[in-house]
């Protein structure tokens, strides 16, 4: 019963990413480029495990690539990390807005915001790509296959060729890996 269910995830897995198109990958190869050659921020959001993706993003392009590249710094950030000013603002303004909040005074002119869900319909996510848009930013999400709130005005969106939260989030990472080691080995 269990070895059927890991072939039929395997199965999944390798579809999505088989059916995933590459162009939009190269769009956020020369967007995340663009944005460290000019010492720009990026900010990688996520709810849930999406959140756990965010951070582990950061940690693969601060780290990963800055050590191995030590002339290339790079400057992501996960909004999601800092637990005090989440359930602040959470709690005295609303959690629909924690990451616009902080948005507003961490972004600068030329900065990126990359949404990581498998819904697209997170309340908080959709609130910080269209603030971050009405500032001028440049807007990606990376989500499931299906029409959401968050592709309806991104400036790039990577669909995921599933449904499944497990799959959407395991291509999430696919996505960090082959982008940060690209840059790394460039």
């Amino acid at each position: 019963m269990f070895k059927n269910f890991i072939s039929l995830y395997e199965k999944e897995y390798i579809s999505a990413l088989e059916n995933l198109e590459k162009h939009p990958l190269e769009e956020l190869l020369k967007i995340i480029e663009e944005a460290i050659s000019q010492e720009k921020n990026i900010f990688v959001l996520g709810n849930g495990g999406s959140s756990a993706s965010a951070s582990h993003w950061v940690c693969d392009f601060n780290k990963g690539v800055s050590f191995n590249k030590r002339e290339l710094k790079t400057r992501f950030f996960s909004l999601t990390d800092n637990i005090p000013i989440i359930t602040a603002y959470g709690n005295d303004v609303s959690y629909d807005e924690i990451f616009v909040e902080q948005l507003k005074n961490l972004i600068n002119k030329g900065d990126v915001l990359i949404s990581l869900s498998v819904s697209g319909n997170s309340k908080n996510l959709v609130r910080a790509q269209d603030y971050v848009q009405s500032q001028g930013l440049k807007t990606v999400c990376i989500t499931n296959n299906k029409p959401n709130l968050l592709k309806r005005n991104a400036n790039l969106t990577i669909s995921i060729p599933s449904e499944n939260y497990g799959i959407v989030e395991d291509c999430h990472m696919y996505i960090c890996h082959v982008l940060s080691q690209y840059i790394s080995q460039r």
